[in-house]
């Protein structure tokens, strides 16, 4: 039985690639948190100021879609994806601010198969076993650089959104504005500019020796620009913003494969319930471009998902406490993927002063 179950998964390894009307590993995104896309996370107000966090983000691959249609997963499949980043964001001057991101992946594929079934081994009963592939390490760096011009009359972040006083936050009208150590922030524009670096791993292979899936590998194997703008406004306890990133595909690797443009559009607003505690809801759209491989399209990859993110933003001495939860809205696949009903995102960060 352990010799059928071995010859079965092989040739499972062998058949998956091949098999167009079954479901693809699924979209992979930019490594940015698109929940902080719209906000000033990555605008260090301060010369000299050092903000560090560190996120985690899960998800789960398992419901296999054509456009935006449900469609049968055949052969079991479903993909986690596990994700810690570290962060760092600088402030080289008060318009002007640097950020890296270093994101530690675990990416495990699952199909549960039948060889009695799918692959036609005799036996006396069905016998189920589950072909797994992974990656775990680092993938690809993203550094970036944020130009900012405010056109308000506050050019400092922090003070101006609290109370000047102790006294009761929620006592805080439009005609008590001396309660508040400034005037509303904003609006405020940047220009994100930034690179995707070909740190990550993408030769791996399986236990049988063949070399995972592209989308299944740490790192893209190219270096692709990213293009932005983000504009963000205040009006005390109110916040909204709108922001724009593109990460424009370059060149393939050395595996001749080339992965598609990647667009996110995120719009947010938020609002302050009390002096630490902030309630925001994002609406992000991401556009996945088709891949190339030897010149040609790639089948089963591409898409094109509305995702909304409520999230709880707690704020207290530089530390920050938020948890996301992201939602989607519609979704709409190139030929047949797995798609995932969520997305959650940990994050926490401190601020050296």
């Amino acid at each position: 039985m352990k010799r059928a179950t071995w010859i079965g998964a092989t040739v499972l390894a062998a058949l998956l690639p091949a098999s167009a009307a079954w479901a693809e590993i699924g979209p992979r995104r930019m490594t940015l948190p698109t929940e902080n896309l719209a906000k000033e996370t990555y605008l260090a107000g301060r010369p000299g100021q050092l903000t560090l966090a560190l996120s985690y983000e899960y998800e789960i691959l398992e419901d296999a879609r054509k456009g935006s249609d449900y469609f049968p997963n055949m052969e079991n499949m479903f993909t986690s994806n596990n994700t810690f980043c570290l962060e760092g964001i600088y402030g080289v001057s008060k318009n002007i601010s640097l950020s890296v991101l270093m994101p530690f992946e675990s990416i495990q594929n699952t199909t549960i198969a039948d060889s009695t079934v799918l692959l036609g081994l005799a036996d006396e009963s069905p016998h189920p076993f589950n072909y797994r592939r992974a990656a775990r390490g680092l993938g690809d760096v993203i550094v970036m650089t944020y130009l900012r011009a405010d056109f308000g009359n506050i050019l400092r972040f922090g003070d101006e959104y609290y109370p000047a006083s102790d006294d009761d936050y929620d006592k805080y009208s439009g005609s008590e504005p001396d309660l508040y150590a400034g005037k509303a922030q904003g609006p405020v524009l940047a220009l994100a500019l930034g690179l995707r670096l070909p740190t990550g791993r993408n030769d791996q292979a399986d236990q049988f020796g063949n070399r995972l899936p592209d989308d299944l590998q740490l790192g893209s194997g190219t270096m692709d620009p990213i293009v932005g703008l983000l504009f963000f406004r205040r009006m005390y306890r109110l916040g909204w913003g709108l922001s724009s990133l593109c990460r424009i595909s370059s060149q393939e690797n050395i595996f001749h494969y080339e992965w598609g443009n990647e667009f996110i559009a995120s719009g947010y607003f938020s609002y302050r319930l009390t002096k630490k505690l902030e309630w925001t809801n994002h609406f992000n759209f991401t556009y996945l471009g088709r891949d190339i491989k030897d010149s040609q399209p790639v089948t089963n990859r591409g898409a094109r998902v509305l995702m909304m993110a409520p999230s709880l933003i707690y704020e207290a001495g530089g530390v920050t406490l938020q948890a996301t939860a992201q939602i989607p809205i519609y979704r709409d696949y190139n030929e047949v993927q797995l798609s995932s009903d969520y997305v959650i995102n940990l994050r926490t960060s401190f601020t050296l002063r």
